[in-house]
């Protein structure tokens, strides 16, 4: 079930940044809400079917997660508010920082 997971993400994920910017990216956005939704329902489901169902749009929610958000921050950044590219670099930077330590802290305190 794992692996089914992982390689529906790794599938789905050649072509993500394709779809969001064909759809939008706040409808992948509000998509990737939905398919993690139906993730999480089935796992409390006792058939290996339906928790293959939910691993294999656990991997599409995955894929979307680490895209579309992302890429929906870039397009305001640049089209809507128009911002400088460095402050966009620097908007990555505290990001990634406070994800790692958020991380570490987490292991630490785990």
């Amino acid at each position: 079930l794992f692996v089914a997971g992982v390689a529906t993400s790794l599938v789905v994920g050649a072509f993500v940044g394709f779809m969001c910017d064909k759809y939008g990216r706040k409808k992948c956005a509000s998509a990737y809400c939905v398919l993690y939704i139906v993730s999480c329902l089935t796992k409390h489901v006792n058939n290996y079917y339906m928790l293959m169902f939910g691993r294999v749009t656990g991997g599409i929610a995955t894929s979307l997660l680490f895209s579309c958000f992302e890429c929906w921050m870039v397009a305001e950044h640049r089209t809507r508010h128009k911002f400088s590219s460095g402050l966009l670099c620097y908007m990555f930077g505290l990001m990634f920082t406070l994800m790692y330590l958020v991380a570490i802290l987490s292991g630490i305190l785990g």
